[in-house]
């Protein structure tokens, strides 16, 4: 028997997440939620607000991805609300204003509607939160590259890198806030899927995910602190010959001091780190590193089977 969207969450680690029948499914635990044509829904709707339980990612992601808007029409009451266009119109808002934008009040102003009508479906902010996150993170892209699982990690890398760039947002709750929703599920089991050909234990074709996330993590966080110095340097009001003159007095004291010959070397070779022109090059480079780092570590089992006769190669494909 197929399970819905509102039964994939974890029962656990969830602040919205109540002691009532119900609770640690979204929209679950009020009276009547669980019928089709319960009296705060329409006939038909989904448990929760709409999605197919055949389609994990709800079948509308890529389209969502590209046309959130904020806005409204027109006074809501609950019945004509669902709980995909409250989470929509949340990372409409959080898109364009920040996460700390986010409230119930803010959201139901965007959709027109009243405060408490959100509260049928959604248990409240925490809810709405992780129910925003992993709508987001359901948009990464997943491809199946007939058993090219270099490709495929590529290919995940670089959506991921693309996700978090269009939702900037998202990285204020990276570190504290990861999801474990039906979207994450559903991209979790066909990256794994897509590791496959490598035969690799579980446990090993976690840490190669989790090694190429936190890349494509530390890379974006790296490129929005570039983007804020670039803000900062054109707010300043600074125009380019002021700033290189600037740069170069700086280097004449750095030359004077005589303990900086390689940071000098950047300055005098014109590398600019940071250069906005190179940001994808310095991203695939760096991503490069990481899946060469892999296909050192991981090999196909048969591969792995003739190391270990030969004494070269320790189980699960990790010397």
């Amino acid at each position: 028997m197929s399970s819905g969207p509102e039964d994939l969450w974890p029962p656990f680690g969830h602040p919205w997440q109540g002691g009532r029948p119900g609770a640690g499914r979204p929209g679950g635990g009020r009276p009547g939620d669980r019928t089709g044509d319960r009296a705060g829904g329409r006939p038909g709707d989904r448990p929760g607000g709409g999605r197919d339980p055949r389609d994990p990612r709800g079948g509308q992601a890529a389209r969502r991805a590209s046309g959130r808007e904020i806005g409204g029409r027109g006074h809501r009451h609950r019945s004509s609300l669902s709980q995909a266009e409250i989470v929509d119109a949340a990372i409409a808002v959080a898109d364009a204003e920040g996460a700390a934008a986010i409230s119930m009040r803010r959201i139901a102003q965007v959709l027109q509607a009243g405060t408490m009508s959100l509260y049928w479906h959604v248990e409240n902010k925490e809810h709405l939160l992780d129910l925003m996150l992993d709508t987001v993170l359901g948009e990464t892209e997943v491809p199946d590259a007939g058993g090219d699982w270099r490709a495929v990690l590529r290919a995940i890398a670089f959506s991921e890198r693309a996700l978090l760039h269009r939702h900037r947002w998202v990285m204020d709750f990276i570190g504290g806030r990861p999801p474990l929703g039906p979207h994450v599920i559903a991209n979790l089991e066909r990256s794994l899927t897509a590791l496959d050909s490598l035969q690799l234990g579980t446990a090993i074709a976690m840490n190669v995910l989790m090694t190429v996330n936190t890349y494509v993590m530390g890379a974006v966080l790296r490129e929005m602190r570039e983007l804020r110095a670039q803000r900062d340097l054109e707010a300043s009001g600074l125009d380019t010959t002021e700033i290189e003159t600037g740069v170069a007095e700086w280097a004449r004291r750095l030359r004077a001091d005589g303990r900086f010959g390689h940071f000098l070397r950047i300055i005098e070779e014109d590398v600019d780190p940071d250069a906005e022109d190179t940001r994808d090059e310095r991203f695939e480079f760096g991503l490069d590193c990481v899946l060469d780092g892999i296909a050192a570590r991981v090999q196909p089992a048969d591969l792995r089977k003739k190391a270990d006769t030969e004494g070269g190669q320790g189980a699960n494909g990790v010397g």
